[in-house]
Order: structure tokens, then C-alpha cells, then sequence
């Protein structure tokens, strides 16, 4: 098992602007990485449902502009993490219009703690303006993903 710090470092899947409007659109489009791109989900439409189902079920925004869509479920076999950076802002809710970052988990129903170290990581780093700018400026993957990894080894 990885360490909450290790999962933010190395996300499954980083999508840097993806064509989206809209909060569902950026999970569908994570969530389509996230089935090509890893074994770990193993059921794809239950998954999609359970994170449909949990956003439109109660809040998922952390602030103005973070989102942390999650569902604890069957369909994966271990946590996933997908994160997304809409420059433009999506909408998630009506108070949250302007979503521009994006961390979608997922994680077997028995991984509670697993999750909970992983969110409160993430809230950690998350927390700092100065992280959230620095991943809104970052130029490409690499350089997003660099950033992740150095901000992750801060909230150890």
C-alpha cells in the first residue's frame, strides 16, 4: 500500500485543460482515463455511476475552486487518482462555478482510512495559495506532475 504522499506525488492520470464545461464533464473525462490508462478499475460503468451519484448527491467542492469527486466502491480494486486543471473554471454547483482543479478518488469500500490520509493530504497541500498558483502556471504534465511530487513531499 502507498502512502497518501505517494499517491498525490504520482497520480494515475493528470488531464491539463481538458475540453469540458462542466464539473460531470471533467469526471467523465477522468474517469475514461482512468479505465484506459490502469487495471485498477474493474468495473467501469458502476464506478462512473458511483461517482455521478455521490457528486449529485452531496457536496464534493473543498472551495471556490477545488473539487475532490470521490466514491468509495467495488468497482476498484485500489485507490485511483485522477486530477484535472480547467484554466477557465467549470461548474460543479450552483456556489461553485468556477472549479478549476480537480482531484478525483477512488477506492475499494473497505479502504476508508487509505481515503480519509489521501483527502487530508491533499487538503494540506491544497491549503497553500502558493501550490494551488503554481499548478495553475505549470506549462505542461511534466511540470504539473513535478509540482504535485514537490508539494506532496511538503505535507509528509
Amino acid at each position: 500500500m502507498l502512502s497518501p504522499t505517494e499517491y498525490i506525488a504520482d497520480p494515475d492520470v493528470v488531464l491539463l485543460d481538458p475540453p469540458a464545461r462542466s464539473g460531470e464533464d471533467v469526471v467523465r473525462a477522468l474517469h475514461a482515463r482512468l479505465v484506459w490508462g490502469t487495471d485498477a478499475v474493474t468495473d467501469p460503468p458502476r464506478f462512473l455511476q458511483e461517482l455521478l451519484d455521490r457528486m449529485h448527491g452531496g457536496p464534493v467542492c473543498l472551495a471556490d475552486e477545488l473539487a475532490l469527486p470521490h466514491a468509495r466502491s467495488a468497482a476498484v480494486k485500489r485507490l485511483v487518482l485522477g486530477v484535472a486543471r480547467a484554466r477557465d473554471g467549470v461548474a460543479f454547483d450552483a456556489q461553485h462555478t468556477a472549479v478549476k482543479l480537480v482531484f478525483l478518488i477512488g477506492t475499494p469500500r473497505e479502504s476508508v482510512t487509505e481515503y480519509l490520509r489521501v483527502a487530508a493530504a491533499l487538503t494540506r497541500l491544497l491549503r497553500a495559495s502558493a501550490a494551488r498558483k503554481a499548478l495553475m502556471a505549470a506549462k505542461d504534465e511534466a511540470e504539473f506532475r513535478a509540482l504535485l511530487s514537490a508539494g506532496a513531499a511538503t505535507v509528509r
